[in-house]
């Protein structure tokens, strides 16, 4: 196998609950729950029905045909943005979603997106592109151009760095939670005035909840904190 992250130290061959079990029988706590987004265990009963019952129903059909669980799973996505409006886009992981708003800022016909310094979307090159740490951008030059950084949470600098030219600014993302570089939370008065930001230059809010999302921060989206909606959640 290639040499993702060096030899994997442990070799799981099967769980239980939060438990995971190494090749000689030892359990071990999963606190990683797949890199921070797959936290639903091992082997729920519900999951394993469920999972069982779609794939001796219909498996993968691709996305040029209408399956009632996709349409089900929008609609309550929908639902629970609570906005009629909002489209649904679903992909194979975090780094293929932010990929996704990577394009949806590029369909503005504005070029510029601006990503918060040490933040992380993905290793794609479009999210690569967007991903505010050197070390794991540089070694992958050139990436797709357009994309400048902000200091996490200082909106003086990023309101300054939008009027430079607000007219071809066509996207600020950011993660409600940063947790590559420790677990530091956006202030809800960060999270408005970005908000605020935008709808003033008619600027797309990018908020990428890949690790945030779906109940993990007390919330169903980490940005309801904050009482607004963004344009692209990913």
């Amino acid at each position: 196998m290639m040499n993702n992250y060096g030899t994997p130290p442990v070799g799981i061959v099967s769980g239980h609950g939060a438990y995971l079990v190494d090749e000689q029988g030892n359990e071990y706590l999963d606190l990683l729950a797949g890199i921070a987004v797959n936290s639903l265990g091992t082997n729920h009963p519900a999951v394993v029905e469920a999972v069982s019952t779609q794939v001796a129903t219909l498996g993968h059909v691709s996305n040029l045909f209408a399956s009632p669980p996709a349409v089900k799973l929008a609609q309550r996505l929908k639902e629970k943005v609570g906005d009629d409006s909002a489209r649904v886009i679903f992909s194979n992981s975090g780094a293929e979603a932010n990929e996704a708003a990577f394009k949806l800022a590029r369909l503005t016909g504005r070029r510029r997106i601006l990503a918060a310094n040490n933040g992380f979307h993905g290793r794609t090159m479009g999210s690569l592109a967007m991903t505010g740490q050197p070390s794991k951008r540089d070694i992958f030059g050139p990436l797709p151009g357009g994309v400048e950084f902000y200091p996490y949470g200082d909106i003086d600098y990023l309101r300054a760095l939008v009027e430079i030219n607000p007219a071809d600014t066509a996207a600020i993302i950011l993660e409600p939670i940063q947790g590559e570089t420790g677990v530091i939370p956006a202030t809800i008065e960060f999270l408005q005035d970005i908000r605020a930001l935008c709808d003033e230059h008619g600027i797309l809010m990018m908020v990428d909840e890949v690790q945030t999302g779906v109940g993990r921060t007390g919330s169903f989206f980490a940005f309801e904190k904050a009482g607004i909606l963004p344009d692209v959640i990913t």
